[in-house]
């Protein structure tokens, strides 16, 4: 045997551990978000609160061929899943499995930071339903709408057409 063969042998039974390890890791996890949206001064005589932006992330893993580890880049860096005792983490992040998880996350942080909590599936399912909701509340047509309901409302009729589609 050779050491290209024995290199080729130790590579594949690497790749072969490292499937059955992490077999349950690929598929789509989601990500709950949440950013501080401006700046912090010291001595500042007017203090107002931090304003926070919400998000979900689609993780997508996929197999890095040279290491042989799940990895997942975010923009910035490449960042491989971990598991724990209550499921996957990505650094300090808990990965969900469905986005309604994900979606119950978001809501207990903004409970938590005090933000008024309007979130997607808090809405009603009936199309016609939204689109009335959508249209009261639509920032350009009246200056006193709600822009966070508008901004749900939106969110839920782009996740309900691409459902249908």
């Amino acid at each position: 045997m050779t050491n290209a063969q024995r290199r080729a042998a130790w590579l594949a039974s690497l790749k072969a551990e490292t499937d059955s390890s992490h077999s349950d890791v690929t598929g789509a996890y989601y990500l709950a978000v949440v950013n501080t949206v401006g700046t912090f001064r010291m001595f500042a005589k007017d203090l107002k609160p931090p304003v926070y932006t919400y998000g979900i992330t689609t993780v997508l893993f996929e197999l890095n061929p040279n290491t042989g580890k799940w990895i997942w880049f975010d923009g910035v860096t490449h960042q491989s899943p971990r598991k724990t005792h209550d499921g996957w983490r990505l650094g300090s992040k808990q990965l969900h499995d469905t986005r309604e998880s994900a979606e119950a996350e978001l809501q207990r942080e903004m409970v938590k930071n005090g933000d008024r909590v309007t979130k997607v599936h808090d809405l009603p399912d009936d199309m016609a339903a939204l689109k009335k909701i959508r249209s009261a509340n639509h920032p350009d047509r009246n200056a006193e709408s709600d822009v966070e309901l508008y901004q749900a409302v939106v969110e839920k009729l782009d996740r309900m057409r691409v459902a249908t589609q």
